[in-house]
């Protein structure tokens, strides 16, 4: 399957989920724990479903009778970068479990796919949206949510059933102007990921404390075990790892409404706090004497062989590490966020796809019942289960096989939490990335650089939607 992150193409097993600067947008923030959506939209209790929440979560796609049965033959298209077979077979199956709760209603229904990977989904997204020639049903990122609804290229959602059941970050980034415009698939955010038995070993606790995780880097250093994987020749990487260290410095959830408002600027102090971390990272060796060199294939190969302890990514490894390890036992991961030197950390939390209607289809009600049906309780436990997916919407639980997935659920629960980069244009963290490279290639940071990323701001914050008064 292939998958966008930091709006780079990826090739790799996991769903579109990523917090990277740039990427995600949304209307406006969350800044408490309990209002996060995380230990409301998903859970590790029995495995099974629940099944009156859930009913209610997928607005009943099951329970549909004979007497509603729409019996016409028609073809219904759907597009998507994320709907592609891959070679775990996880999507084909849950493409399969949907298509049947589908087919209780429409049982003449033939689905199209048009799967597009990577980059190039989003750019022909765009255009067919804009000429009304796009799919039935589309998925997209919330980055595009307030544009495509702004410019009444996809259908209002408010009146499903689904709506009842999102808050918190995936109801933030599944609406605009008080409508609901998407159905939110996945929850997501990026964070530390750790080997267990590592840790173990070497007498290590999780790091609370910004002191205590460098007291971490270090004893791990003195083994001759990297701390931290790298693989930055992947500017996504790149991206995705300043965008995790930028939470802890704003100082506020409302920084980057500031910042488009004028109040804060991205050469300021914060900014330079985060990229000051990095360098000492850098000067310290923490990312490994191959951070530069290494794509994120690489950098997953070094974490599984156990060569470092920490990887910096989001809530895909879990199950990926795993299923890429069956065959020598897998390895029990743990994760838990960043840690700040200024009291709690931040984490920024959001949603990595979302599910509308194009508001120029023909068959409007079917293509509800079909976003409706592809958020099946049932299809849903079959996507996430094995893949690393944590469902955005609430009454659906999962018991995760692995251990850090579950610490990955209890840590989004608990931590105070921000959706990230909802007013940043895309050349912004394309910047961080550059310069984090130039760290990394041998050069000190300079506060001066980020001198590059405001004035990108500047010139392009009128492509991202403006926030919301």
């Amino acid at each position: 399957m292939n998958i966008v992150r930091t709006r780079k193409k990826v090739q790799t097993l996991v769903p579109a989920s990523i917090l990277a600067l740039g990427l995600l947008s949304a209307c406006g923030s969350n800044s408490d724990a309990g209002g996060n959506g995380a230990s409301a939209s998903t859970n590790t209790g029995s495995g099974a479903v629940n099944t009156e929440a859930a009913s209610t979560a997928s607005g009943g796609a099951t329970a549909s009778s004979e007497a509603t049965q729409d019996t016409e033959a028609f073809t219904i298209s759907v597009a998507s970068w994320n709907l592609g077979d891959e070679p775990l077979g996880i999507v084909k199956a849950y493409r399969e479990a949907f298509e049947k709760a589908y087919k209780v209603k429409y049982p003449n229904a033939t689905i199209e796919y048009k799967n597009t990977p990577g980059e190039a989904y989003f750019d022909l997204l765009k255009a067919q949206m804009a000429s009304a020639s796009a799919a039935d049903v589309v998925q997209f990122q919330s980055a595009q949510l307030p544009l495509f609804a702004k410019a009444g290229y996809i259908a209002d959602l408010s009146d499903m059933p689904f709506v009842a059941n999102i808050d918190g970050a995936p109801k933030t980034q599944s609406s605009y102007g008080g409508k609901v415009y998407a159905a939110p698939f996945d929850l997501n955010s990026n964070g530390v990921w750790y080997n267990r038995k590592l840790f173990e070993d070497n007498g290590i606790q999780v790091p609370k404390t910004w002191d205590e995780l460098v007291q971490t880097a270090e004893t791990l250093k003195s083994k001759g075990i990297t701390p931290f994987a790298g693989g930055f020749k992947d500017a996504w990487v790149a991206s995705m790892t300043v965008g995790v260290f930028l939470p802890n410095e704003y100082g506020s959830d409302t920084f980057e409404k500031d910042v488009y408002n004028g109040a804060k600027k991205l050469n300021g102090p914060e900014i330079q706090a985060a990229f000051g971390k990095l360098q000492q990272f850098v000067d310290k060796g923490y990312f490994g004497s191959n951070a530069l060199s290494n794509g994120w294939d690489l950098q997953r190969k070094d974490f599984e062989d156990g060569k470092a302890a920490m990887i910096i990514h989001g809530p895909y490894i879990g199950g990926l590490v795993n299923s890429e390890m069956k065959d020598s036992g897998g390895m029990e991961t743990g994760f838990f966020a960043l840690p700040s030197d200024k009291g709690d950390p931040l984490l920024s939390v959001s949603v990595g796809v979302l599910t509308g209607v194009n508001a120029h289809t023909k068959n409007l009600q079917r293509a509800k019942d079909l976003v409706t049906a592809m958020h099946d309780p049932d299809a849903i436990v079959i996507r996430d289960k094995d893949a690393g997916v944590f469902p955005a919407i609430k009454g659906i639980e999962i018991d995760y096989k692995e251990v850090g997935n579950k610490d990955f659920l209890s840590v989004l629960g608990a931590t105070k939490s921000m959706i990230q980069g909802q007013f940043m244009p895309a050349s912004v963290g394309d910047i961080y990335a550059k310069l984090f490279t130039k760290m990394l290639a041998g050069k000190a940071f300079s506060p001066s650089w980020l001198d590059e990323a405001d004035s990108a701001f500047v010139r392009d914050k009128g492509l991202v939607a403006a926030p919301e008064q």
